[in-house]
């Protein structure tokens, strides 16, 4: 009897194999139609400074449609610092885009299809929920790697929490990934796939495509949805993503336990405390465990546990007051601590195109950034070679406190002193530069062509 069982066993497990196959294959198919004519290829513009000046390149990501006014959610990155943007459609129609909002903090961005020419119904991706994410689950990810439109690519979902550290920063040089965790998967994402959809077999969106690696095979990431549509629905309600900052930088717990006198899962860990900060006004400091925020029991023994805790101290009213439960030196102690708005991390750029460089405006995050003492004067963000700035020593990350024996100390003041010394086609202009701590001049001199124009 046993015999006859193994041989029917035989027969049978191709045919359940087979099966299983052509049911795989079927999702993948069903998963593909219900969300592949919502996926756009994106052609922005975008500017930069990089090169002390203005330069325009173009670019490709993706996108997907979640919305039936034409609503597309992307990453920051593709589209943040576009200057104009196309999009091409599921019926290959090529219609403009204008930026709604991003958030670079978890590299999102809303673009709003101009559809006024585009007679025909668009289709809707239906957004998903990332929380139900399995390791091991079956993905497709869809976009344009490498500007190859209308892409597919297979995988599974290799771990749900992947945790970068929040010094990663965006091509745009906006820090990403503090608040929120990623998915890791190895469907093939490659650039280009940016802004693109992230796909289980049910044909839900279970996450943005964000990040290729060029340093390993079978490698991509994803932001998680439930991520993406909290961000999506502040950005389409407010036009901003508000959040709130005490100046707290922690990390893990795991194996500190013991020094620190904590239970195993129990406190995070304060390692740095931001300067003139709230929480250096209520003396917290590098060392303290907070225990409890709120009187709620919080825990970072892990450094996936961060994103969350910091998460919590974000989504607090601005102005309002968090409390503390801390533990220092084997003592506990209440701590009150009033939140501030976190403002806009990249100031504004302006292109001093006579004098051969380009600077923007220090904003509060960029101080922290650079530990820079203060938020005074402008930022050099680069420095056209051959220059006479550049020959005198300008260099990029530098802050520029004076024009001649005029203080800027805002990107207005020094637009206008510069506009001044413009008019008054002055030859020679001598900056005061704070490098490191240090203060050193440049003198920059501003020569003529055979026309009279200014040229460096």
């Amino acid at each position: 009897m046993s015999k006859i069982f193994f041989s029917l066993a035989l027969v049978l497990m191709p045919l359940l194999s087979a099966a299983t196959t052509r049911t795989n294959q079927d999702q993948i198919y069903a998963a593909r139609d219900r969300v592949m004519p919502a996926v756009v290829h994106i052609q922005p513009v975008v500017t930069n400074y990089f090169t002390g000046e203005l330069e325009k390149q173009s670019s490709v990501g993706s996108g997907v449609i979640f919305h039936p006014e034409g609503y597309v959610v992307t990453n920051y990155h593709v589209a943040g610092k576009a200057e104009r943007i196309l999009c091409t459609l599921f019926d290959r129609e090529i219609v403009s885009a204008e930026f709604v909002g991003g958030d670079p903090m978890t590299d999102v961005a809303v673009i709003k299809l101009d559809l006024e020419d585009h007679p025909a119904a668009i289709p809707i991706a239906e957004l998903g929920n990332s929380d139900e994410v399995q390791v091991g689950q079956f993905v497709l990810a869809m976009g344009s790697p490498l500007a190859l439109s209308r892409s597919v690519s297979a995988g599974v979902v290799s771990t749900k929490d992947r945790y970068f550290s929040s010094d990663v920063r965006l091509p745009s040089g906006e820090r990403t990934g503090r608040y929120n965790l990623w998915i890791q998967t190895d469907a093939a994402i490659n650039p280009g796939n940016s802004g693109g959809p992230l796909v289980d077999l049910n044909g839900k969106v279970v996450g943005i495509n964000s990040r290729a690696t060029l340093f390993a095979n079978n490698i991509g990431f994803a932001i998680p949805i439930n991520i993406v549509r909290k961000v999506v629905t502040s950005l389409l309600e407010k036009g901003t993503v508000q959040r709130s900052w005490i100046g707290l930088h922690c990390q893990a717990l795991q194996e500190l336990e013991t020094y620190f006198g904590t239970d195993r899962n129990s406190g995070v860990l304060i390692s740095s405390v931001d300067p003139n900060s709230p929480a250096e006004a209520a003396y917290l400091k590098a060392g303290d465990v907070i225990l409890e925020l709120n009187e709620q029991p919080v825990s970072a023994r892990f450094v996936e546990e961060l994103p969350a805790f910091y998460e919590t101290i974000a989504g607090t009213e601005p102005g309002g007051e968090i409390k503390l439960k801390v533990l220092r030196n084997d003592e506990t102690y209440d701590f009150s601590v009033k939140t501030r708005l976190l403002g806009e991390q990249q100031g504004e750029d302006f292109e001093v195109k006579e004098w051969g460089f380009a600077v923007k405006e220090i904003t509060h995050q960029m101080q922290l950034d650079n530990q820079l003492k203060d938020s005074l004067g402008v930022f050099v963000v680069g420095v056209k070679r051959l220059a006479s700035a550049f020959e005198g020593g300008l260099r990029r990350n530098s802050v520029i406190r004076q024009v001649n024996d005029i203080s800027v100390d805002r990107l207005s003041e020094f637009i206008e002193v510069y506009e001044r010394s413009v008019e008054a086609e002055e030859d020679r202009v001598l900056l005061t530069v704070k490098e490191g701590g240090a203060t050193r001049f440049v003198l920059v001199k501003v020569e003529k062509d055979e026309e009279g124009e200014d040229n460096e």
